[in-house]
């Protein structure tokens, strides 16, 4: 069946409760499945002030970290679908079962996708001394030294950036894992490892003192806080773009009139200019999707994901 079918036949099966008018009455969870600071966490401290004055109930932020990721989406996976606990997510929803054996949860019958916030685009980045200014310059000394440049990553998603550079470009390249972007970023800076492919805000303490030198954005427009750094279409490879999408998301079963809710209060909080302003200042290009649209994109995102492991021969793991 097709995603687009299957999105809209998530949404219609959505069961209709006469509760749904009534809602929210209490307090509302919103689970952060990562640590305070980290990307998730800001934006969804941003946004749930705004949130809670529109439902006229509290947004509690829950920080649940560990298992990169794993154990706050379970909690909103197996929550009592009724839309009083939600979650704050990046690209983690999405790979996850792509790179696990064993998901203790359905990815689509348990997780019902609720609104994008925005995408934080990848920024491909490199240490002074690699001798690349360019994308082009530096995957011609990939393809002339395979195997031989490291690339750090601050977890799944930036380990899966890379993996699908490797793809895309025809080259070999190492992998340093690293807990979390910002020990990654300043190994790049270090010269512990020779570049890392992440979202821009986790460059945006580096690239301005030089001490890492950005090559290119892989977003479909520049980033104003990196206005001087090329995208990939302008650096010669057009059909490349990656980034970290951010969005909220609820329990599946969910009342399809509380997740319309929640979609519709979302989408109008990420349209006001404050907080366009305010994403725009840690580099997430805000966007507004409707619950099928947005379920689309979920689901999209999970067979793509797929398809990079199985390409990329990345061994899965329990």
């Amino acid at each position: 069946m097709k995603l687009r079918s299957i999105a809209v036949l998530l949404i219609l099966a959505l069961p209709l409760s006469c509760a749904a008018a009534e809602y929210p009455e209490r307090n509302i969870s919103a689970i952060v499945p990562f640590a305070a600071g980290a990307s998730n966490d800001v934006i969804a401290r941003r946004v749930s002030p705004h949130l809670a004055k529109a439902l006229g109930q509290q947004v509690i932020i829950e920080n649940r970290p560990g298992a990169d990721g794993r154990i706050g989406i379970e909690v909103v996976a197996k929550a009592t679908p009724d839309g009083y606990t939600i979650l704050f997510s990046g690209g983690a929803v999405a790979l996850i079962p792509a790179l696990r054996k064993n998901v203790p949860w359905d990815p689509v019958r348990n997780i019902q996708p609720v609104a994008e916030l925005g995408t934080i685009p990848y920024v491909i980045a490199v240490n002074p001394n690699v001798p690349a200014h360019s994308v082009t310059e530096f995957i011609r000394l990939a393809a002339a030294h395979p195997g031989k440049l490291n690339g750090s990553a601050g977890g799944n998603s930036s380990e899966m950036a890379i993996a699908l550079f490797r793809i895309k470009t025809g080259t070999r390249m190492e992998i340093i894992p690293y807990k979390g972007t910002g020990h990654a970023a300043l190994a790049v800076a270090t010269g512990e490892a020779d570049f890392a492919i992440m979202d821009a805000s986790a460059w945006l303490p580096f690239i301005p003192a030089k001490r890492v030198r950005a090559l290119a954005v892989m977003g479909s427009k520049r980033v104003s806080v990196l206005a001087g750094v090329p995208t990939m279409q302008e650096a010669g490879l057009p059909d490349f773009t990656s980034g970290a999408q951010f969005g909220v998301y609820t329990t599946g079963g969910t009342p399809a009139a509380v997740v319309r809710r929640l979609n519709a209060e979302i989408n109008r909080i990420v349209a006001t200019p404050e907080m366009t302003k305010s994403f725009l200042a840690i580099g997430l290009e805000p966007a507004n999707k409707t619950v099928e649209a947005y379920a689309r994109l979920y689901l999209a995102d999970l067979a793509m994901w797929k398809d990079v492991v199985t390409r990329a021969k990345i061994p899965m793991t329990d």
